[in-house]
């Protein structure tokens, strides 16, 4: 993770894979009718990677994103999801509606309503565990770093609560199954149910696989293992053993490739968290960017018809010159249209978008927000100054950037959300997150190979060999993020990104902070 913070600005920049890296961006709603925030990514590209406007274009860089908006999961102690106090509580509600349907009442919104929830409760509950068992993990490697790590001498009073809090939790769940068999109740239910108690279960091993092998790799007091690190290893090792008694596919069989644990995983993952996703409906035709491209057109078209009237009017329409006037005018018609195209799309970007996005509430399908997004390359001179200071903020000295030419490509994206229209429907999925995935695969195509070899005179030995040495590229990202939900309450924050590259992929990310 590069950045992560708790005000409106909160961003999170990391890697994904081997060729993406991801930005999610989480949005809050704020308390006026209309909430705009706008994030601006200018990308500095080396010119040895070949990425410029002849090579790279609108479409290349909107099909190398993958985008995703959805809600925030809601944050509900464990521990408090099985309270009959708490309505907000998906177990809750999943409960009640399922007392309606075996009651006989067979209405679609009842069936919708448990379909619903339980997926959300997976949402919560997977939601707690990781953040558990990060800030367990945290704890350990301090508590080590001060030199009180270790067996017994780390506790865990809070994480062992927690573990009891899981277990019981799980026994709640289990509870549900005897209602949800029962023949009265829709098929899609019983199979949503299976797929929830699949996904827990994998959850478990999951994320608390890694606090465990935390755990033992601290030094232990003589005495064997501590009571936390049984109930841990009890809970992590029965999964498995759980999966298979139950017939779910997602079972690791040694010696084998494993595909369908990796894919059962995938497939749970997007019908659980598939409750949090919003609808999206993209238009590429935008009538202001459609008119002013059509009068690019029109004025190449002005052209070849002034030209043709002029060869009409100076020679007999059988000449030579004749012909020669209205080669010479298509030609040139072809080439100012494509001039004009490319100048405007460098500078409409400034006041129209390439395409708008409307943002739809899963539940009515009506439009809550607005996504607008423009990309274009702009020159050097053309950076804003606070983007171009962040940019030399690590140069050493004032003749860098002819070391490391570059070319500039910018990213705009505006969203503006309707919080009135979201708090009607929604009181526990209200705050969004916008995440992006971008991948860099179009950028390495060029790229040098990965390892290069240098001659090295050896003083100690007096021989000169050769020393594998990793050839690696730097594109660095900045990205403004401006919000604002009312008159003066405008607020701004940078990030500025180190992306390392090879012929392979991402090789890290750096953030360079402002001096």
């Amino acid at each position: 993770m590069m950045d992560e913070r708790d005000d409106v600005f909160d961003s999170k920049i990391t890697l994904h894979d081997r060729h993406r890296f991801e930005i999610k961006l989480d949005m809050d709603l704020g308390a006026s009718s209309r909430t705009v925030y706008e994030l601006e990514s200018y990308f500095f590209v080396p010119r040895s990677l070949n990425i410029a406007p002849g090579t790279y274009t609108k479409d290349d860089f909107y099909n190398s994103n993958q985008r995703y908006i959805r809600f925030k999961t809601p944050r509900i102690s464990l521990s408090k999801l099985w309270d009959p106090g708490l309505p907000a509580s998906p177990l809750n509600r999943a409960r009640k509606s399922l007392a309606d349907i075996l009651s006989g009442s067979q209405e679609p919104e009842l069936i919708d309503s448990v379909y619903e929830e339980l997926k959300l409760l997976g949402c919560v509950i997977k939601g707690e565990i990781r953040d558990h068992a990060r800030a367990f993990i945290s704890e350990l490697e301090a508590c080590s770093a001060r030199g009180e790590g270790g067996g017994r001498m780390f506790d865990g009073e809070g994480f062992s609560a927690f573990l009891a809090d899981l277990r019981k939790l799980v026994d709640e769940v289990h509870s549900l199954k005897a209602g949800i068999m029962d023949p009265v109740v829709p098929v899609r239910l019983k199979e949503t149910y299976k797929f929830l108690d699949e996904y827990l279960s994998l959850t478990i091993e999951e994320h608390l696989a890694p606090p465990l092998a935390a755990l033992r790799g601290c030094s232990h007091q003589p005495g064997g293992p501590s009571e936390l690190e049984k109930v841990l290893t009890e809970l992590v090792f029965s999964q498995g053993r759980y999966r298979s008694a139950m017939g779910y596919p997602s079972v690791l069989r040694a010696g084998d490739t494993n595909e369908v644990l990796i894919y059962r995983r995938g497939v749970l993952k997007k019908f659980i968290s598939s409750v949090l996703y919003l609808k999206t409906e993209v238009d590429e035709w935008q009538a202001a960017t459609q008119v002013v491209l059509g009068l690019a057109a029109g004025v190449a078209m002005l052209f070849a018809a002034m030209a043709a009237i002029y060869a009409q009017n100076r020679y007999t329409m059988n000449s030579v010159p004749f012909v020669a006037v209205i080669v010479v005018s298509y030609v040139f018609k072809d080439r100012i249209k494509d001039w004009l195209k490319l100048l405007f799309s460098r500078n409409l970007t400034r006041w129209f978008s390439d395409r708008e996005i409307k943002i739809l509430d899963p539940i009515d399908s009506k439009k809550i927000g607005v996504l607008k997004e423009a990309f274009t390359f702009i020159s050097e001179k053309d950076v804003p100054p606070d983007i171009a200071r962040l940019r030399s903020i690590d140069n050493i000295t004032s003749v860098d950037e002819d070391g490391k030419p570059e070319r500039v490509f910018k990213y705009k994206k505006e969203i503006a959300l309707y919080p009135g229209k979201i708090l009607k429907t929604h009181s526990r999925r209200k705050d969004l997150n916008d995440i992006m995935r971008f991948n860099v695969k179009e950028f390495i195509t060029q790229a040098d190979d990965s390892s290069v070899d240098y001659l090295y005179a050896d003083p100690g030995t007096g021989s000169i060999r050769p020393v594998p040495c990793a050839r690696v590229y730097h594109m660095n990202l900045i990205i403004k993020y401006s919000y604002a939900a009312a008159r003066g309450q405008d607020k701004v924050h940078y990030d500025r990104i180190r992306i390392v590259l090879n012929k392979e992929g991402l090789v890290r990310m750096e953030e360079v902070r402002a001096v």
